[in-house]
Order: C-alpha cells, then sequence, then structure tokens
C-alpha cells in the first residue's frame, strides 16, 4: 500500500465505478469470445475433410483460435485480478512501489498494475514479480 502523501490519494467513487464497469465490459466480451471460439472449434471438428489439405487447413484453424484464445485468458486473469483490487481498496497503486497509477493509465489500460516506471522495468525483466 502507498507509503507517501502523494501516493495516498484514493481515487473517486465515480471513477472507481467507471473502471468496474469498463472493467466487467471487457470481461463480458472476453467471455463471449470463448464461447464463439468452443462453438467455432466444435464445428470444425464436426466437418469431414476428404483431403489432407482440407484437415490441415482445419487443424490449423483450430490451433489458431485456440492460441488466439491463450492470450485472451490472460487478458481474463488480468482484469479478474483488477476488480479484486478495486474490491480491497487496492486498485489505483503501483503494487511494488505504491505510487498512484495515473488516471490516464487507468482509462487506457484499466486492468494496469505498474506504473509506467515499473512496467517498463517489468518488460526489462528487472521488476522481482509481486504475485
Amino acid at each position: 500500500m502507498p507509503s507517501t502523501k502523494q501516493a495516498t490519494k484514493r481515487l473517486a467513487k465515480s471513477s472507481i465505478t467507471r473502471f468496474r464497469q469498463q472493467l466487467e465490459t471487457r470481461r463480458q466480451e472476453i467471455l463471449n469470445l470463448y464461447e464463439h471460439d468452443l462453438e467455432v472449434g466444435k464445428g470444425s471438428e464436426d466437418i469431414e475433410a476428404d483431403d489432407l489439405v482440407d484437415r490441415a487447413n482445419d487443424a490449423y484453424n483450430r490451433e489458431f483460435m485456440l492460441s488466439f484464445s491463450g492470450g485472451e485468458r490472460e487478458r481474463l486473469r488480468e482484469i479478474e485480478a483488477a476488480l479484486e483490487r478495486l474490491d480491497d481498496g487496492s486498485y489505483g497503486f503501483c503494487q511494488p512501489c505504491g505510487i498512484n497509477i495515473p488516471q490516464v493509465r487507468l482509462k487506457a489500460v484499466p486492468w494496469a498494475r505498474y506504473c509506467i516506471d515499473c512496467q517498463e522495468r517489468d518488460e526489462q525483466g528487472l521488476l522481482v514479480d509481486v504475485d
């Protein structure tokens, strides 16, 4: 949790409500996409391919849909974690350093758990995971 006066500024209730709504909307979009991918995957298994090229094409399409869903599953985990932070009051604070994450960043990436500096360190492999 934040330790400096600058970092103790809490989000307004209206902002919290807006971010919760954004996160829940994005979560539902991902769940809908996942259900769609399942249906497409099931449908492509039912199609009987007569030649090797068609079978390879179907296998590639199924694999593509599954890999695409993998990224969305990770995003879903990030969204769920952000919703938990909203519930426990830690949303909007950088997990490693405790400073406020700018609202501009939260508007762009509502599931953000790092400030820009910590995000850059994480991408460089210099940030110890806080999970």
